[in-house]
C-alpha cells in the first residue's frame, strides 16, 4: 500500500502532467521560442553567437534549443516541450524536498497543488519552454541545498547555470542567499559560513571561467559583454521604468531595493530575537527577491512572474503551518508591517501594466480536448497546435524561400516572424532575428542595413507590420 506521502508528491506531477500534455501538441507559434530557434538554428549553420547572431539573453537557451536545430524542428520541437515537462516535475520533487522538512502534510500538499496548477498551466506561460521554466528548477534545487546545508559546489554550479539562463534568476539566488548567511551564522558559526561561501565561489568561477574561455577562442567576448551586460541595461532601464522624486527621475529599481531591503532588515531582527522561524524568515526574504527580480525590466510579461512561485509556495506553506498564531497581535502586526514595505514593490508592477495571457485556458483545454480528443478537425486548425494555419503559413512560408530562387544566396528574410527563419535551411544574411531590437541602438539598425545589402536576394514578408519603415 502507497504511503500518504506518496499521494502527497504524485497527485501535484499528476496534475501537471496533465495540464502539459496538450503543450506537446503545440507547435511554431510562440515568439519567444522562435528566438531561441531562430538563433540556435544560425548557430547550427555556423554563426557566432551575439557577433554574427544575436539576442539578448545568456546563452543557455540558445545551448539548449540547439539540439532540437540539429534533429529538425518537427521533432525537435516536440523533445523541447517534454523536457520543459521534465523541468516542471524536477521543480515540484525539489519543492517537495524542501517543504517535507519544514511543514507538516496538508500545508505541503496544498502548497505542492499551487505551485502545480501555475507552473503546469497557460495562464503564467508555464507551457513554454522560456528561461523561468529553466532556471526556477536549478534555483529550487539549490535551495534545497541552502536548507540541508550540504553540496555547497553544486549550489554554485546551479547558481552558475542560473545566471547563464537568464540574470534575474541569479539575483534571486545572490539575494536569498544573503538571508542564509544569517542563519549560517547564527545556527552554526563563522567558520561554515566562510567554507560554505568558498565551496559555493569554487562551483561558480570554475564553469565560468570555462564559459569566458569559449567566447575568448571564437574571440565574441565583447559581443557577449554587450548583448548580456550593456544592452539589458538598456532595454531594463527605458523610459516608463522610472519613477519621479522631488521633480528627478529615478529608477524603478531603486524602490525594489528599498524594499528588499527594508524587508530584509526587519525580518533579520524579528529572526534575531527568535520571534519567527529560519524557514519563515527565508520564505519571506525569498519571495520579496522573486518580486525584485521579476520587475527589473518593469515589463509585466506573464512568464516572468513564474519566478516569484517558490516565494510564494513556502509563504503559503508557513501560513497553513502557523495558522493558528496567524491571529495573535505581534503576528498581525509583523504582516502589516510587511506589506507596508512590500508597497514600492507594487508602484513597480503596476507601472509594468497588465499581464496578458496569450492561451487563455477557458479556450485552450476545451479547443484541445474537442480537437485531440474527440478528434474534431476545426478546433485543431487553432493557431496553437501543429496543424493551425497561422502554423502551416510560416512552414510554406519557410519552405516556399527553400525551393526558390535556389541560384540566389545567400538571403536576406524581412519578417517579424523569427519561426521562418528558424524553419529555412537557407543561408542567411540576417543578424537580428527580431526588429524590436533595432529600436533601442542606431547602431543596430545600420549593421542590419548592411546585412542586408550583402544578401543577394531579398525576400519580404507582406504581413510584416514593420513594412512601411523599410520604404524610408
Amino acid at each position: 500500500m502507497r504511503s500518504r506521502s506518496f499521494y502527497i508528491l504524485a497527485i501535484p506531477i499528476l496534475l501537471l502532467i496533465v495540464l502539459r500534455i496538450p503543450s506537446l501538441f503545440e507547435s511554431f507559434w510562440y515568439g519567444d521560442e522562435a528566438i531561441y530557434a531562430a538563433v540556435a538554428e544560425e548557430f547550427h549553420k555556423g554563426k557566432d553567437l551575439y557577433s554574427q547572431t544575436w539576442d539578448h539573453k545568456p546563452p543557455l537557451i540558445f545551448w539548449i534549443f540547439y539540439p532540437a536545430a540539429v534533429v529538425g524542428w518537427g521533432t525537435g520541437f516536440m523533445l523541447l516541450r517534454a523536457f520543459n515537462l521534465l523541468l516542471g516535475v524536477l521543480t515540484l520533487i525539489f519543492m517537495n524536498g524542501i517543504l517535507k522538512r519544514h511543514v507538516g502534510k496538508l500545508p505541503r500538499f496544498v502548497s505542492l497543488l499551487f505551485l502545480s496548477f501555475f507552473l503546469g498551466s497557460t495562464l503564467l506561460e508555464g507551457n513554454i519552454l522560456n528561461a523561468e521554466v529553466i532556471f526556477i528548477a536549478f534555483n529550487t534545487l539549490a535551495l534545497l541545498l541552502f536548507f540541508v546545508k550540504r553540496y555547497f559546489v553544486l549550489a554554485g554550479l546551479l547558481a552558475f547555470l542560473s545566471v547563464i539562463t537568464k540574470v534575474p534568476g541569479f539575483v534571486e539566488l545572490a539575494l536569498v542567499f544573503a538571508g542564509f548567511m544569517v542563519v549560517y551564522f547564527r545556527q552554526e558559526n563563522l567558520r561554515f559560513l566562510i567554507i560554505s561561501i568558498a565551496k559555493m565561489a569554487v562551483g561558480f568561477i570554475i564553469p565560468f571561467v570555462l564559459m569566458i574561455s569559449y567566447f575568448a577562442i571564437s574571440g565574441t567576448i565583447p559581443d557577449f559583454i554587450y548583448a548580456n551586460a550593456t544592452f539589458n541595461q538598456i532595454y531594463s532601464l527605458h523610459q516608463s521604468n522610472y519613477f519621479e522624486l522631488f521633480g528627478a527621475q529615478l529608477p524603478n529599481t531603486y524602490l525594489q531595493l528599498f524594499s528588499f531591503a527594508s524587508i530584509f532588515l526587519f525580518t533579520t531582527i524579528l529572526f534575531w530575537q527568535k520571534k519567527i522561524s529560519a524557514f519563515a524568515y527565508i520564505a519571506i526574504n525569498l519571495f520579496t527577491a522573486e518580486a525584485l527580480a521579476s520587475l527589473l525590466s518593469a515589463k509585466n510579461y506573464g512568464h516572468y512572474f513564474l519566478q516569484v512561485l517558490p516565494g510564494l509556495v513556502l509563504l503559503i506553506a508557513v501560513c497553513l503551518q502557523n495558522i493558528k498564531k496567524a491571529l495573535r497581535i505581534n503576528y498581525i502586526f509583523y504582516t502589516l508591517v510587511l506589506l507596508v514595505l512590500f508597497i514600492p514593490m507594487l508602484v513597480v508592477f503596476r507601472s509594468g501594466g497588465t499581464i496578458s495571457v496569450y492561451a487563455k485556458p477557458h479556450e485552450y483545454y476545451p479547443w484541445f480536448f474537442k480537437g485531440y480528443v474527440m478528434n474534431d478537425e476545426s478546433y485543431k486548425n487553432k493557431f496553437w497546435w501543429g496543424s493551425g494555419r497561422g502554423v502551416e503559413r510560416t512552414k510554406m512560408f519557410a519552405e516556399y524561400i527553400d525551393n526558390n530562387y535556389i541560384e540566389h544566396s545567400p538571403v536576406y528574410v524581412y519578417t517579424s516572424k523569427p519561426w521562418i527563419l528558424a524553419l529555412t535551411e537557407r543561408d542567411l544574411t540576417n543578424k537580428y532575428v527580431v526588429w524590436f531590437h533595432l529600436q533601442y541602438r542606431e547602431e543596430h539598425l545600420n549593421e542590419e542595413m548592411e546585412n542586408m545589402s550583402r544578401a543577394e536576394l531579398f525576400v519580404v514578408d507582406k504581413d510584416n507590420r514593420l513594412l512601411d519603415p523599410i520604404k524610408d
